[in-house]
């Protein structure tokens, strides 16, 4: 049996979930769209350093 990505993004989100995290709709977004590699991992990176930094 073959997981699409959207399966393999939804089994992410919920590991996440039961280790206590809450990745957002954006967070999703963000996943998807490097999974898809519209994004390189440095950007990928980048954008969540910069929202780390806007919530410290």
């Amino acid at each position: 049996m073959e997981i699409t990505r959207d399966q393999a993004i939804k089994n992410a989100v919920a590991s996440a979930e039961m280790e206590g995290l809450h990745p957002t709709e954006k967070d999703i977004a963000r996943i998807r769209d490097f999974v898809e590699k519209k994004l390189t991992h440095e950007e990928f990176v980048s954008l969540i350093l910069a929202d780390v930094k806007e919530v410290s």
